[in-house]
């Protein structure tokens, strides 16, 4: 079997595997949150966030208090993207600005925030032990020829 062949036979369609899981990873992520936070209005407001959104509110409760230029500094996402979402993080009840008076929003999580932010560690400790178990079979110079490979990848598209 030439390269091309094993590519198209053992490669491609474990990329495209992914990337379909990925593209519903927004839905795994927030239906995991709402199994493990019995709350049905916090349910309801969890399912309003994108996964954007759920990033944003883990920056905030990492860095709070926390300005929009330094989430934007964090997240390297534009000003326009930070404030929206913030904005929506706020109306949602997530987050508020730790001083409304001043010029430049400061925010901090408000406890349903925190509480949301800790339940999405709990899943993030479950991936990365999942993660961690799957590298471990790999050698060092066996990932790095996996990632060169993968960036290649993504280059030539």
């Amino acid at each position: 079997m030439d390269k091309l062949d094993f590519y198209k036979h053992h490669i491609e369609n474990s990329l495209i595997d992914i990337m379909n899981t990925r593209a519903q990873d927004n839905n795994f992520e927030r239906q995991w949150l709402q199994l493990h936070i019995p709350n049905r209005d916090l349910q309801y407001a969890i399912s309003q966030l994108s996964t954007l959104s759920l990033k944003l509110l883990q920056q905030v409760v990492a860095l709070a208090p926390v300005s929009e230029d330094q989430l934007v500094e964090a997240m390297d996402l534009s000003f326009g993207v930070i404030a929206k979402n913030m904005n929506k993080l706020s109306r949602l009840g997530f987050v508020v600005k730790a001083s409304p008076e001043q010029r430049k929003a400061v925010y901090q999580p408000t406890k349903v925030g925190t509480k949301v932010v800790a339940v999405q560690n709990q899943l993030s400790e479950l991936l990365d032990k999942q993660h961690r178990e799957l590298v471990d079979r790999y050698t060092p110079e066996q990932l790095s020829l996996i990632a060169a490979f993968l960036q290649d990848l993504q280059h030539s598209h």
